[in-house]
């Protein structure tokens, strides 16, 4: 049996195993390129602040469009997986499984259910 300080020396030591997680320099750039229009936005109250820091952003996800469009293509993709998640399991509890040890046996390869044919 292992006590407390040894698993947390062994934590300890697989963390530091672990490579560093950096972020990609396009994001960092990204986020510090919308938080300069959120500041710069600012004076002029919360709401403009907060649609030019989105707009910025969004920028950098979907260049050139609007800012609806990568909101509502985030939006679609988010109903048709609470969709999907909600309807396939009803769906699949219908269906009859190929093999399940659950469900009795639908063939016998015993003989005591197979007729005699007299020759």
């Amino acid at each position: 049996m292992t006590d407390e300080g040894s698993d947390r020396i062994f934590v300890d030591r697989a963390f530091r195993r672990l490579p560093a997680e950096v972020p990609l320099p396009g994001f960092q750039v990204a986020l510090l390129k919308a938080y300069d229009a959120w500041n710069a936005r600012r004076p002029e109250g919360r709401w403009a602040a907060l649609r030019a820091g989105l707009r910025q952003f969004s920028n950098s996800i979907w260049p050139g469009a609007p800012l609806w469009a990568p909101v509502s293509a985030f939006a679609f993709a988010l109903l048709v997986g609470a969709g999907l998640g909600v309807t396939l399991p009803s769906i699949l509890a219908n269906e009859q499984p190929a093999f399940s040890l659950e469900q009795p046996a639908s063939f016998s390869l015993s003989s005591a259910g197979v007729v005699q044919e007299d020759m």
